[in-house]
C-alpha cells in the first residue's frame, strides 16, 4: 500500500522523468494566455476552485483560451469554476 507520503515522495521524480510531457504541454499545446491562465491557477493553491468570473476578470477576452484548456483536459469545470484536472500537472507550472 502507497502513503500520502510515498505518494509525495513520488512526485520529484515524476515531475523529472515526464518533463517532455508537461514540457510539450507548457510549450505546444497552450498559448501565452493559457499559460497565464494555467500559472494563475497554479498560483490559488492545491484544489482550489476558482469563479469563472475571477478568472474573466483577470483575463476578460480568453473565452477561446479557456475552451482549449478544457478540450486538452488540462482544467475542468466545477461548480461555476475552474481547477487543474490533474494534479501533478498544477505542480509542473509551480
Amino acid at each position: 500500500m502507497a502513503t500520502l507520503a510515498d505518494v509525495e515522495a513520488a512526485i520529484p521524480e515524476a515531475l523529472q522523468s515526464g518533463g517532455f510531457f508537461f514540457a510539450d504541454i507548457q510549450n505546444n499545446q497552450v498559448d501565452a494566455t493559457g499559460q497565464a491562465i494555467l500559472r494563475f491557477l497554479t498560483a490559488q493553491g492545491e484544489g482550489t476552485i476558482v469563479s469563472r468570473q475571477t478568472l474573466l476578470q483577470q483575463f476578460p477576452d480568453a473565452d477561446i483560451t479557456f475552451n482549449l484548456l478544457l478540450q486538452r483536459e488540462l482544467i475542468e469545470e466545477v461548480d461555476h469554476g475552474y481547477r487543474f484536472q490533474v494534479e501533478l500537472i498544477r505542480r509542473w507550472f509551480i
